[in-house]
């Protein structure tokens, strides 16, 4: 009986063994086929954030480590960032400029509310995800802890929202959207500071688009303002601006009116005024029946797609930065190990030297009572019974106590009082030579060689995805 229960338990712990097995086998093929469907910049930003979080392969431990779990551990103490698998592209505007209509056709799915009424009163977030879902604020907010900060300004987390698609049109699935609330004059009460939140959300984006609706408040007094202190603040770069619905303007001359007034308002507030360009974009028609205006609007695609590659550059750059920084690091504990062995070494020297001298302090504070009390009988005894052996080694020994005996007390005294000063200062030397400085461990150099083997792995990770980078690159043109 006992037989067939171990029996049973091996078979039970080999049937766990084989799921567990094929549970990786089925991720592993899951994730070939998605790497496989991915762009090539999808790809390398999704490598790239891998390799910070969980790494590409495993150490000589069978375990995975990242460059984020190597910075943070107290061995290296790095400063790391992990760079995000996707860009952030914010859209700015006054309501009804056509923002939500045009992320819908980007997307390719209806999946913010788009009409005159103001819709979007607070920030929306789009973003790409293997399942249909809306996120509210608290869980928007962990989703991107990168903008937790953003609760400082009051009533915000309440309007911000999050919706995931599927959608794997365009560029969508290395992109996040972040749809602003419509920017409108007059007595509209915002139930936070929408300006101020857009300023310092422009901090976290890499591309800033903003829609300048003809027919209705293009030059309105909020949009104008955002538009001054995103100029103000170093974000001029990032911006892009068009003149969205121009399908609406009924002719050539009005659309030419529209584009002077609005250049002619924002020429005083913009930073790089030189290089402002004002195309016009619509909405393609489902029919096919586009008027004869000229549209811009695969530019806008274009600005998208520019962002992303700068991206992976950037992401790359920091790779490079963040694996050098490491390795650095990795060096210099080396080197302040050595350094730290090599006091302690000295340190030693010193404290055994040190321990002599107290020695020879407590000998000497011995031999002198002994020779101040050696006159009386039990010291003689005692002594004579411990020490002596020989007429000749008694002549020593009363030799001695003649030397080392004190006439006067007080020199005594003031000499016994000096030594246990000088005893207690060499005491407190020693207990600070002896303190030892920290030293690494094997376990922590093997620990640390191992974790430069993988940072070098990861610089030549770093070189095949630029040569991919640098293939889509041909294929393009």
């Amino acid at each position: 009986q006992p037989s067939r229960a171990s029996n049973q338990l091996q078979k039970s712990i080999q049937l766990a063994d084989m799921a567990v097995t094929k549970d990786k086998k089925r991720a592993t093929a899951k994730n070939t086929v998605e790497d496989m469907t991915m762009s090539p910049n999808e790809r390398i930003l999704k490598n790239i954030t891998e390799l910070y979080n969980t790494g590409l392969n495993t150490g000589d431990s069978g375990l995975k480590m990242g460059l984020k779990s190597i910075c943070d551990d107290p061995l290296v103490k790095s400063p790391c960032h992990c760079p995000r698998k996707r860009i952030s592209c914010m859209v700015i505007g006054n309501h009804s400029a056509g923002k939500s209509s045009f992320l819908n056709w980007y997307i390719g799915e209806t999946i913010q509310s788009t009409g005159v009424a103001i819709e979007t009163r607070g920030f929306s977030f789009l973003t790409s995800g293997r399942k249909r879902e809306t996120l509210k604020g608290d869980a928007t907010l962990q989703y991107f802890d990168h903008l937790s900060d953003i609760r400082k300004f009051e009533g915000i987390e309440n309007n911000i929202f999050t919706e995931v698609s599927t959608s794997k049109e365009k560029n969508f699935s290395c992109t996040d959207f972040i749809d602003t609330p419509g920017l409108v004059d007059g007595d509209m009460n915002y139930p936070f500071d929408v300006a101020s939140s857009i300023v310092w959300m422009a901090d976290y984006v890499d591309l800033i688009i903003i829609f300048f609706d003809p027919i209705g408040q293009a030059l309105c007094k909020r949009t104008v303002d955002v538009i001054r202190r995103l100029n103000d603040t170093g974000h001029a770069e990032k911006m892009q601006y068009y003149m969205s619905k121009a399908d609406q303007v009924e002719t050539e001359l009005d659309r030419q009116r529209v584009l002077i007034q609005i250049t002619q308002n924002l020429g005083a507030h913009i930073k790089n005024s030189h290089a402002f360009k004002l195309p016009t974009i619509y909405l393609p028609r489902l029919d096919g029946n586009d008027p004869p205006i000229p549209n811009a609007i695969q530019d806008v695609c274009q600005d998208i797609d520019q962002a992303i590659r700068l991206t992976v550059q950037k992401n790359l750059t920091t790779l490079k930065t963040d694996c050098e920084r490491i390795l650095t690091r990795l060096d210099q504990r080396v080197v302040e190990d050595k350094a730290a062995r090599a006091r302690n070494s000295t340190r030693r020297f010193y404290g055994v030297l040190l321990t002599l001298l107290s020695w020879t302090i407590l000998a000497l504070l011995a031999m002198l009572s002994l020779c101040q009390v050696y006159d009386h009988p039990l010291v003689t005894n005692a002594v004579q019974k411990l020490a002596l052996v020989s007429p000749a080694s008694e002549a020593f020994v009363k030799e001695m106590v003649t030397v080392g005996r004190f006439s006067n007390m007080n020199t005594f005294y003031y000499l016994v009082y000096a030594l246990l000063v000088l005893y207690l200062a060499n005491w407190v030397a020693i207990r600070m030579v002896w303190t030892k400085l920290p030293t690494l461990t094997k376990k922590e150099k093997l620990r640390m060689d191992e974790y430069k083997k993988y940072v070098k792995g990861t610089s030549k990770v770093r070189e095949q995805m630029y040569k991919e980078y640098f293939k889509q690159l041909q294929n393009d043109e």
